[in-house]
């Protein structure tokens, strides 16, 4: 059995997009279109990996003493890197987003369907001096992201799946 943990194979966003591959254009960015990297995955490993290998360690002495399963003590570590991962990327303040994604977020908001051609509209409007809005956060347009992060305890060789 292992603990998975990120963004299961089968959630996506409305229009069919799979949230696991919005999560790794963020995570890593994709400087041919200009999105920059705003890594949330790797910085929570780092900050936080003694704590999931401690857990570990406690709850395998449970294990041995016959007070937990295996599968509570993966579960649990999962869900410890669950709200590792989530924190890591509501801490995320920068880069800082463009203003014409501030203000297709605006837009999107407002009931408009974004496509290429409303980017070009929209850095037309901010080249025009239109205010863009306040809704800067990156990785935060809707909280779907942050809200995918999931964990699982499956067989070594299982798919991660969403539920």
């Amino acid at each position: 059995m292992v603990a998975q943990v990120g963004f299961p194979q089968g959630l996506e966003y409305e229009d069919g997009t799979p949230v696991a591959y919005v999560a790794a254009i963020q995570n890593f960015g994709a400087p041919a279109v200009g999105i920059p990297k705003r890594p949330f995955i790797e910085p929570a490993i780092s900050d936080h990996k003694q704590d999931w290998v401690r857990l570990m360690g406690h709850g395998a002495r449970k294990v041995g003493e016959g007070s937990l399963s295996a599968f509570d003590v993966l579960d649990g570590v999962g869900r410890m890197a669950v709200g590792d991962i989530q924190e890591e990327i509501a801490s995320i303040t920068s880069p800082e987003l463009s203003p014409i994604t501030v203000l297709l977020r605006k837009w999107m908001k407002e009931g408009r369907t974004i496509t290429g051609k409303t980017v070009g509209e929209a850095a037309q409007a901010i080249e025009d001096g239109v205010d863009p809005g306040t809704d800067d956060k990156p990785l935060n347009a809707t909280g779907f992201l942050i809200a995918s992060v999931r964990n699982a305890v499956n067989k070594a060789d299982a798919e991660f799946e969403a539920e």
